[in-house]
């Protein structure tokens, strides 16, 4: 029977001091015009994929490190909100927290659910 070494992993809570030591990146000073353009920019997105949908919009819920991008979206448009096995609004969840992540902060994307009628 071969020996079997096992690496025992500690994880520890850093402090604020231990992450700015770390070279985690901290938010940009504009962070605010920053999220608002990223708002603009998946607005002006969704719009192009559904112009016919009256009511599409963004809601913006701020956390520390951390903003939620809430879709308002009409049930006639969802489809073309989520593409075909979501490859769309991957790729907005992508391009989104790339803009955000540069600025040393999260994003998330939220799309509305409807259960199917029965």
């Amino acid at each position: 029977m071969a020996s079997e070494s096992v690496k025992v992993i500690k994880v520890v809570r850093s402090s604020p001091a231990a992450k700015a030591e770390s070279g985690a990146a901290p938010l940009a000073d504009n962070i605010t015009e920053i999220r608002e353009k990223a708002r603009e920019f998946l607005l002006s997105a969704l719009q192009m994929l559904a112009p016919e949908a009256p009511g599409i919009g963004v809601d913006v819920v701020i956390g520390e490190k951390t903003t939620q991008y809430v879709v308002r979206c009409p049930k006639e448009a969802i489809g073309r909100v989520i593409g075909q096995k979501g490859a769309t609004i991957m790729s907005l969840r992508q391009v989104v927290g790339a803009i955000m992540g540069a600025a040393g902060a999260r994003a998330v994307i939220e799309i509305p659910y409807y259960p199917a009628d029965k």
